[in-house]
């Protein structure tokens, strides 16, 4: 069964863009592409419910929300190849943490704001 997915990420961080565009998910579900710069009424009706943008990305799916490192497990899990480190607890614990970090440094070089308002 097809699931509506909304996928709200940071289209100014390459690795954001990259994995929001490489996800596996068009072929078996309705995904929709959401840059959070660009979005602020949703955004703020994000963190009202708890979910802040900055603290990793954030998608919908059937009404449900799910945010950073659950969120890329819950596409995982979605997608039409799952790769099985994103399920891991390795990968919640150290390697999301580390990669959001990594986000900061880049958008410093780019010269990016790192925090989407």
């Amino acid at each position: 069964m097809k699931k509506d997915i909304n996928l709200y990420f940071d289209k100014e961080c390459p690795f954001c863009n990259y994995y929001a565009k490489y996800n596996l998910l068009r072929t078996n579900h309705n995904l929709n592409l959401y840059n959070a710069r660009e979005y602020p009424q949703k955004i703020k009706l994000l963190r009202e419910k708890g979910f802040d943008i900055n603290a990793g990305i954030i998608i919908e799916v059937d009404e449900e929300i799910f945010q950073g490192s659950n969120a890329v497990k819950q596409l995982n899990k979605l997608s039409t190849k799952e790769i099985k480190i994103l399920n891991t607890k390795l990968f919640s614990i150290f390697l999301y943490p580390i990669i959001k970090s990594i986000r900061k440094v880049v958008l410093f070089i780019l010269k990016k704001d790192f925090k989407i308002k």
